[in-house]
């Protein structure tokens, strides 16, 4: 795996940085590892809702759409604007310790658009399917 931190490719910090390491990345996929915690959002104590892994994918398809162009968070101007085109969950809460594996792949992307669909999975068992849809307004200097 590339030598590089997640914290240059994501703007998450403290509790909101929900994946903890990079597996692997390449121009067409990103694989991230994370482990559940009592401080991620929407946790009630024993579980976490599923629908945080809604964020744990987007933070994972970030991971990937700054790799592929070689660029760092601070390329934005204003951020990226993520949409949720499509979540498809298989439970409604993830334990506490669960050792998530998550991959997103590109679909298709077109300048400072893009379409990535990812999985989050634990073990074997599927998750959540997530399609999201992000616009990156970059500094024109790129």
């Amino acid at each position: 795996m590339p030598d590089i931190a997640i914290d240059d490719l994501i703007p998450h910090r403290g509790r909101m940085q929900l994946i903890g390491s990079i597996v692997k990345v390449s121009n067409d996929s990103a694989v991230t590892s994370a482990v559940v915690a009592d401080t991620w959002p929407l946790c009630d104590g024993g579980y976490v809702n599923s629908i945080s892994l809604i964020e744990v994918a987007a933070q994972t398809a970030g991971v990937l759409s700054c790799w592929k162009k070689g660029e760092s968070r601070s390329v934005f101007i204003a951020g990226m604007l993520t949409g949720i085109k499509s979540a498809e969950f298989f439970i409604d809460k993830v334990p506490l310790q669960a050792e998530l594996t998550t991959t997103a792949t590109t679909m298709y992307s077109l300048e400072d658009y893009e379409a990535i669909e990812a999985t989050v999975m634990q073990g074997e068992q599927c998750l959540c399917k997530v399609q999201l849809q992000i616009f990156g307004l970059r500094s024109k200097e790129i």
